[in-house]
């Protein structure tokens, strides 16, 4: 409403002087606003016009206008919206902290005997008992590869029919005839040796396989491979048992420097060349 008062007086502001009494007599008596008239122009005739009326009494207050339509739905409202029965469910939260730690049970019954071994080895067993089991479990070991070739030895001994025992000792042939080297490594295959007897029941044993294979002698280990005319054992120890035939060793010719033993039980010294009976001591 100022704004339209403010617009009137600008225009009445910029005519001529010479028109101002015809534009009062056009206004005058016409109401600017309707509903309480605030200003009027007076027939003056080239008078200045008169002030805003806002000098003027309050005019009466209108009647009270219909009540607005109602608005939007807000934020807080939409939200506020009551979820529906066949609604999905929300996504699934974060997992929250796990809480404090309870105080421990009672201590259960024990099941059945060993069925807790191995947590009760853990607890009870020390590095010492750990060692001894260990020096335990080698023992045993070693014990089983001796077992072992014991059985190896037994088949093989088995591959040789006849043989006479005395003591912890077995004296076995199968009848071959061969050299020294050949019956040496014959019986070395077998697991034995050539026979290196070392007591009168010794030598009797191996007197009675001759006898039975009627072959006239039998190699035994001994040799003077160390030293000319000194015999000893395959290792190099010293005789501790010698039954020599009279006049024997001789070494004839030089050449005689293995053993052999004669169906009476005696010894002779011979070429290490000559073929005679294989007897092998196990």
């Amino acid at each position: 409403m100022a704004m339209l008062l403010l617009l009137s007086v600008l225009v009445l502001l910029t005519q001529p002087r010479g028109s101002w009494g015809a534009d009062v007599k056009t206004l005058s008596r016409k109401a600017l606003i309707d509903d309480g008239t605030l200003v009027t122009w007076s027939p003056v005739e080239n008078g200045l016009p008169g002030r805003d009326g806002r000098d003027g009494r309050e005019g009466p207050r209108g009647e009270k206008g219909n009540p607005g339509s109602p608005g939007g739905t807000g934020l807080i409202g939409m939200l506020d919206v009551p979820k529906e029965d066949n609604s999905s469910a929300g996504e699934p939260g974060l997992e929250g902290d796990s809480g404090p730690r309870g105080p421990p049970g009672p201590a259960g019954v024990h099941g059945p005997a060993g069925r807790d071994g191995p947590s009760r080895i853990q607890r009870d067993v020390g590095p010492q008992d750990i060692s001894a089991l260990w020096r335990h479990l080698e023992a045993l070991q070693g014990q089983v590869r001796r077992l072992q070739g014991a059985l190896l030895q037994y088949k093989k001994v088995e591959l040789y029919p006849k043989g006479r025992d005395v003591g912890q000792k077995v004296f076995k042939t199968a009848g071959f005839v061969k050299s020294f080297y050949q019956a040496r490594q014959m019986c070395s295959q077998a697991g034995g040796q050539l026979p290196s007897p070392r007591s009168t029941a010794e030598n009797h044993a191996l007197q009675q396989l001759v006898q039975l294979e009627n072959s006239g002698a039998a190699f035994l280990s001994m040799t003077d491979f160390w030293k000319e005319g000194r015999f000893t054992y395959p290792g190099g120890a010293s005789l501790v048992y010698s039954n020599w035939a009279p006049g024997e060793p001789n070494d004839d010719s030089g050449k005689e420097d293995c053993v052999e033993m004669f169906s009476n039980g005696k010894w002779n010294d011979v070429p290490c060349g000559a073929k005679r009976l294989v007897i092998c001591e196990f």
